[in-house]
């Protein structure tokens, strides 16, 4: 029976083919892994734990390789593709090949690595910029500690200052830059084993004067006039208003509208309220200007009046721009100064002549279609992008910013479709420019919203990057000011905005 069974077994492997016939099947080969991608580029600091990158792959892999090597400090796994580690030393941004692959063959990705340093210094402005002689400016000192979400700001009376030409730009022990006669000087700022340096150039002249407005006394504006060289053509202005709270000075400081102005060569005009707490009356806001109804639309002709009498200025192209409580007073000169103005660029401000439960202040009836450019960052806690009650001292139902742009378009005769430009990561803007009623004339609308990561410090409430700031400028000098975004420049936008 054993044998018989023996047999079976036998005849069965030859009837299988389990016998050797003489050939052997090769196996094929897998296919290879293809699509390998790594969320890029990577930013880590040096003495942080970074968070393990992995890989994303189509296909099996049995092994992955980088070239060169990833910086100090950082491993990558060749069986998994994981990138983790803790960086030792400062890396510059580089890209580093990373390779999956298995017997059929291989894929690669490029990632792009930067490794900063574990504590970074840096000055704001972040470095250079133009003044004119008179003009005095706040330079911060901030500090980012390995890691943290936001910088933090060094008080001033702890770092020290010094100025390589103290007799063009002087720096007091609070970090104020005062310009005092052409040519450049370098900035330094010392705290513990950091130094950072700001170039100044000075050029032009800022200059105080004064009018007299009926029913107001005396007031107050300064002009900044640039180095024209032997242009001599009449040059454009622009009427810049401070927000509430601020003065001329600090509106030049945070717009850095100088150097904007000798780069394109063009006055520019900084107005000053009134008040303890100098505000402007753009009718829903602000402080003791809109409570004693300051006719401020009488003060900023007068304020043109005086300009166009003095300066060489064309009268054609005169814009008003402002921030804030000054972004809703230049909507408020769009109605009343039409006959007057180029066209408005308002910042972080919308209309005043409503507040949200839409009690009117004032009527708008513009003379012609005005161009209206307006900006605004999403994450403003002063003035709400959506209009209500904002963070300030104001205590001002805000208008929303959509609804001043709709009230725009319907008095500059556009319709509600819009081309809308991706201008940076952070920007967008809508373009409202196609004419409605074809025999009526029209004025162009646009809304740029700045919609950047809200990284908030929530114990000294200052945005980093973003809300009530002007974009591409400098923060404010007061201890809970926001921090401009940097990738998107108002003056430059607005530019163009006036000259189309």
């Amino acid at each position: 029976m054993r044998l018989l069974l023996t047999g079976l077994a036998i005849l069965s492997l030859i009837s299988c083919g389990g016998g050797d016939s003489g050939t052997v099947s090769a196996l094929s080969a897998p296919a290879p892994p293809t699509a390998l991608s790594y969320v890029s580029p990577q930013t880590f600091t040096v003495g942080t734990l970074i968070t393990p990158v992995n890989p994303n792959v189509t296909g099996a892999v049995t092994s992955y390789a980088v070239a060169p090597t990833l910086p100090a400090g950082l491993a990558l796994n060749g069986s998994t593709g994981q990138i983790s580690g803790n960086p030792t030393a400062t890396a510059v941004a580089a890209p580093y090949t990373i390779t999956a692959q298995n017997s059929g063959g291989s894929t690669t990705f490029s990632l792009s690595i930067t490794v900063n340093a574990a504590t970074q210094a840096a000055l704001e402005p972040a470095s250079s910029t133009t003044i004119g002689v008179g003009q005095s400016i706040n330079v911060f000192f901030s500090q980012k500690v390995g890691g943290a979400p936001f910088a933090s700001y060094i008080d001033p009376l702890l770092v020290t200052w010094n100025s390589s030409s103290p007799a063009r730009a002087s720096i007091n022990n609070n970090g104020v830059v005062t310009a005092l006669s052409e040519g450049t000087s370098i900035i330094t700022g010392q705290y513990q084993s950091f130094n950072v340096q700001l170039t100044v150039q000075v050029s032009g002249t800022f200059l105080a004067r004064t009018v007299a407005v009926a029913g107001q006394g005396v007031r107050r504006y300064s002009i900044y006039t640039p180095v024209f060289g032997s242009n001599n053509t009449a040059h454009s202005a622009i009427i810049a208003i401070h927000g509430g709270g601020g003065t001329a000075m600090i509106q030049a400081s945070t717009t850095a509208l100088a150097k904007f102005a000798q780069e394109q060569l063009l006055y520019v005009v900084f107005l000053e309220g009134t008040g303890a707490i100098q505000t402007f009356n753009a009718g829903a806001c602000c402080g003791t200007a809109q409570t004693q109804n300051i006719d401020d639309a009488q003060y900023v002709r007068t304020v043109i009046d005086d300009v166009q009498a003095n300066f060489n200025v064309n009268a054609a192209r005169v814009f008003a721009t402002g921030f804030s409580n000054g972004a809703m007073m230049s909507h408020r000169l769009a109605c009343a100064l039409s006959d007057r103005i180029a066209g408005i660029a308002a910042i972080s401000g919308g209309s005043g002549q409503f507040d949200k439960s839409h009690t009117q202040y004032y009527a708008c009836n513009p003379t012609r279609p005005i161009p209206v450019l307006h900006i605004h960052s999403t994450n403003d806690r002063n003035y709400p992008f959506n209009g209500g009650m904002g963070e300030g001292i104001s205590a001002t139902d805000f208008y929303p910013v959509d609804a001043t742009i709709a009230d725009w378009i319907v008095r500059n005769n556009v319709t509600n479709l819009a081309t809308v430009d991706r201008v940076t990561p952070t920007t967008t803007c809508s373009r409202y420019a196609t004419r409605l009623d074809i025999s009526k004339p029209s004025a162009p609308v646009t809304l740029c919203k700045v919609d950047p990561v809200d990284v908030y410090d929530t114990a000294n409430k200052i945005v980093f990057g973003g809300g009530h700031s002007w974009p591409g400028g400098v923060r404010s000098p007061g201890a809970s000011s926001d921090v401009p975004v940097t990738d998107f420049n108002a003056n430059a936008y607005l530019c163009a905005f006036f000259n189309p």
